[in-house]
């Protein structure tokens, strides 16, 4: 593919895989780096004791960390001591990516505000009142807020130039299967990436063929070579984000990836 992206590639470390051996499959595979999610078993509070032991891992092997926030909370509760209580702990997170030596945090710009009980506005403003803190607790620490469009919700792949223009110190996200659910086919997509391509700063390459089911590039029915073409010189991470625990699998993943941009 002629002026294909360049990408630095990695993979969502399963939940049921173990770190180091996760890392060590990383740098045998030629994988840029790992991405974290702290939930479940790699919950900030549960890997806090050992982040040094896994900082020096990732060392040995020459091995990157991306870290993604929990997405099963909400940054825009409508409750303020909820919101407040999301926020302390993203940015907890926070401290911990940088003390794994990551240079980006993912997360979603989502409400669980219930709606008939609130307007689409009043949801909206949920959700700055929480970004309004991380954005910056996250460049304040030297990380890149990496906000991902989201299914459902207004801040979907549609809504979200209302947030890129409202924060220009966040960057973004691009997620290939949320996209495609939230209703946007590949042209549109590749129109959205060259819009968008001085603010999209990550990928999440996750293919599907009904719901998000978080396939391996090249195993759902997303044409990822019409989506590459809005990303033409364009350079940043991507990580396969697969919903599998078989390293084989991911590996494939990646070999897809690799024939498609060269």
């Amino acid at each position: 593919m002629d002026d294909s992206p360049t990408l630095s590639l990695g993979y969502t470390v399963g939940l049921g895989l173990g770190f180091e051996d996760s890392i060590v499959f990383a740098a045998r595979e030629g994988f840029d780096f790992v991405e974290i999610l702290l939930d479940g078993p790699y919950a900030r509070h549960r890997i806090e004791p050992r982040v040094g032991a896994m900082r020096e891992t990732l060392d040995e092997h020459g091995v990157d960390a991306a870290v993604h926030l929990p997405f099963a909370v909400a940054v825009g509760s409508p409750f303020e001591p909820v919101r407040e209580g999301v926020i302390r702990e993203f940015v907890a997170g926070m401290d911990l990516a940088g003390d794994l030596g990551a240079d980006r945090v993912v997360f979603h710009p989502d409400s669980d505000a219930w709606d008939r009980g609130w307007t689409e506005a009043e949801t909206r403003e949920f959700v700055h009142a929480g970004l309004d803190d991380l954005v910056p607790a996250a460049r304040e620490r030297g990380l890149t807020p990496c906000v991902e469009n989201i299914v459902n919700g207004y801040y979907d792949v549609h809504g979200f130039p209302d947030l890129l223009e409202r924060y220009p110190e966040m960057a973004m996200t691009f997620d290939t299967s949320h996209a495609l659910l939230a209703g946007m086919n590949e042209s549109k997509m590749t129109d959205f990436c060259e819009t968008w391509t001085d603010r999209i700063e990550h990928l999440h390459l996750v293919d599907t063929r009904s719901g998000d089911e978080h396939l391996p590039v090249g195993m759902g029915r997303i044409d990822f070579e019409t989506v590459f073409e809005g990303l033409t010189g364009w350079d940043g991470t991507a990580t396969l984000e697969i919903g599998t625990e078989d390293y084989d699998t991911i590996a494939l993943g990646k070999r897809h990836v690799e024939e498609l941009v060269g």
